[in-house]
């Protein structure tokens, strides 16, 4: 099985020229202002119409509905965040594919088992921002489940995720050359290590 590739913090109309030349298979970009690599809504509707990669909104806070509309022009809606049982269930509601995010810990097996319920896409990712995640946990994981894994991930430690074999990879602050510019060359090394 090929590997899947996400590149996420997308913030540059350049990058996303350069990006969708690329054996990648998602762009992301981050529609929440908690974040650094912030971009308005209306960005990904610009994306959209100069890519013709599948495009993903990342977002943390709000109603699911809110979530929902506001991830209106993109192809997924990625909610980076524990949802509670009656927000998972909500889901339920919408025909939008969604892509959940399980932090890699023991403590949060039971929500992984609740989440692929809801969803064919989970991103198991570092419990904590700017931390790698957990490779031995990832391994056992991705054994039982087809996620996909994020955190911390680079050249340095690239060819141990793809050992693990997950559905996909989720990359981000690992390809830049500050929050939200993507360097190219360490794009195409990415590329070239996970579609072999």
């Amino acid at each position: 099985m090929t590997i899947k590739l996400k590149i996420c913090g997308i913030s540059t109309i350049s990058d996303i020229l350069e990006l969708s030349k690329m054996n990648i298979d998602y762009l992301g970009f981050v529609t929440d202002t908690i974040s650094k690599r912030y971009v308005k809504d209306e960005f990904i509707n610009i994306a959209k119409k100069i890519s013709e990669k599948p495009i993903v909104s990342v977002k943390v806070n709000g109603k699911i509905s809110e979530l929902i509309e506001k991830a209106k022009y993109a192809d997924l809606l990625q909610i980076h965040r524990v949802l509670s049982d009656s927000e998972l269930e909500e889901l339920n509601s919408y025909d939008k594919r969604i892509i959940l995010y399980v932090p890699a810990s023991e403590k949060y097996l039971a929500y992984l088992n609740k989440a692929i319920r809801y969803s064919d896409m989970i991103l198991l990712d570092s419990p904590k921002k700017g931390v790698q995640i957990d490779l031995n946990f990832a391994r056992k994981i991705a054994k039982e489940y087809d996620v996909g894994i994020g955190g911390g991930i680079n050249i340095n430690n690239i060819d141990k995720v793809i050992e693990i074999d997950p559905k996909w990879i989720d990359i981000s602050s690992g390809v830049e050359t500050y929050p939200g510019k993507k360097d190219t060359q360490k794009v195409i090394e990415i590329v070239r290590r996970v579609k072999v």
